[in-house]
């Protein structure tokens, strides 16, 4: 069975330069060390995460490995503020199902809240004057 890979492209704004790394380490760490859980919900969700630390701590932890990745960024100056960043989320979704249904569970039991309304009736006729056509 083929290893899998969750790819992580950077790509300039001018789209002259563009790198696809690997960052399957960086999620399993997340979720082994209940990390950032907020970006891993984001993630499972399909969409990029918000917290302005997690591409700056995730490339710290991958060009300690990646000789590559270490070379590419240097040779530019780090990630740029114009930098475009993407992810394959079903192959984050597919790694945490697989190996950490617990804390999946967990993620989506928090955003299944339920509000409840309070028992009875609101009396909404101090509002009839303003609800009048004009």
């Amino acid at each position: 069975m083929a290893k899998e890979k969750i790819r992580c492209t950077i790509t300039s704004a001018d789209l002259e330069t563009a790198y696809s790394c690997d960052c399957q380490k960086w999620i399993r760490h997340l979720a082994a060390n209940r990390l950032k859980t907020d970006d891993l919900h984001r993630l499972i969700s399909g969409r990029f995460p918000a917290g302005r630390l997690f591409v700056p701590d995730m490339m710290e932890f991958l060009r300690k490995n990646d000789a590559y990745l270490d070379r590419f960024l240097a040779g530019r100056g780090g990630i740029q503020r114009d930098d475009h960043l993407s992810m394959e989320y079903a192959s984050v979704r597919h790694l945490l199902n697989r190996e950490f249904p617990e804390l999946v569970a967990e993620l989506a039991g928090g955003e299944g809240k339920v509000i409840k309304r309070r028992p009875g009736t609101v009396d909404l006729s101090p509002l009839a004057p303003h609800t009048r056509k004009r």
